[in-house]
């Protein structure tokens, strides 16, 4: 039983559209892994802690005349390397979005099932999230640490918000509030899930460590492949979790119906 559920969870090729999510996988990787084999691109940050150690040691007069070895590859790197993450990241929003519509392409004939968005409507949306996130994302690249344990709390309660949006059930900033109402009885449920997710993250995290030492390519190869499925991951889930919250609340309003033509 739990293999099935973990199968369901991580079989991220389990779905209707599955070549288009293999193509969207690849894309991914291949847009991480180009951000280490990029020429132009400098890697090598072992002079950051060199440099901090002079900063801290060195008296006020001279840390005004010392410079920060930051060159145009380190730029290079780091705008790159975040834009192939939020590449992935996107990537995984979206899945979440073809997730819902596969599940109620297979349950449109039920009673009450709301029907799937088609891919053009789909993609339309998407293409509106990723620029609102591209606009919203880039002003907290550098968040305070201090609203990091808000956002753990608040997480398992807005992760969802993506699906409703890409499934057209609710707009863009209609779909957080309907998300939160619908995390009632659900938020633990989330956190278990999710925190085995993480943990496979750190498992496959490690194994990619591991590989480093006998080749740094195949460890920038398995850990782009090893964080995009894991994203892939996240993503599923959301789709799974949104489907069942919108399933149960259905199912009790047809019963609600049912019971009141009774009465």
């Amino acid at each position: 039983m739990i293999l099935k559920v973990l199968e369901r969870l991580f079989n991220i090729d389990d779905i209707d559209c599955k070549w288009g999510v293999r193509f969207m996988f690849l894309f991914c990787v291949l847009s991480r892994c180009a951000v280490f084999f990029n020429p132009y691109s400098d890697t090598d940050f072992s002079w950051l802690n060199a440099w901090m150690n002079n900063y801290e040691s060195a008296d006020q007069t001279q840390r005004f005349t010392m410079d920060v070895p930051f060159t145009s590859g380190h730029l290079v790197f780091l705008v790159t390397a975040f834009f192939a993450l939020f590449i992935t990241f996107s990537m995984g929003v979206l899945y979440s979005g073809l997730y819902v519509r596969s599940f109620r392409k297979k349950n449109e004939e039920k009673e009450g099932s709301p029907k799937p968005l088609c891919y053009k409507a789909i993609l339309k949306r998407f293409v509106l999230l990723f620029l609102f996130h591209l606009a919203v994302s880039i002003p907290f690249v550098i968040i305070n640490s201090n609203l990091l344990v808000f956002f753990l709390i608040g997480f398992p309660m807005v992760f969802t918000a993506p699906a409703a949006y890409l499934s057209g059930d609710k707009g863009m900033f209609n779909s957080l509030p309907h998300v939160v109402r619908l995390t009632k009885g659900f938020y633990l449920a989330h956190i278990r899930s999710l925190v085995l997710i993480v943990l496979a993250f750190f498992f496959t995290d490690a194994i990619a460590g591991l590989v480093s030492y006998a080749s740094m390519t195949a460890f920038y190869i398995l850990s782009a492949a090893f964080s995009t499925w894991i994203t892939f991951t996240f993503g599923r889930y959301a789709g799974m979790a949104y489907c069942a919250m919108t399933d149960k609340k259905v199912r009790s309003t047809i019963n609600n119906e049912k019971e009141g033509k009774i009465g």
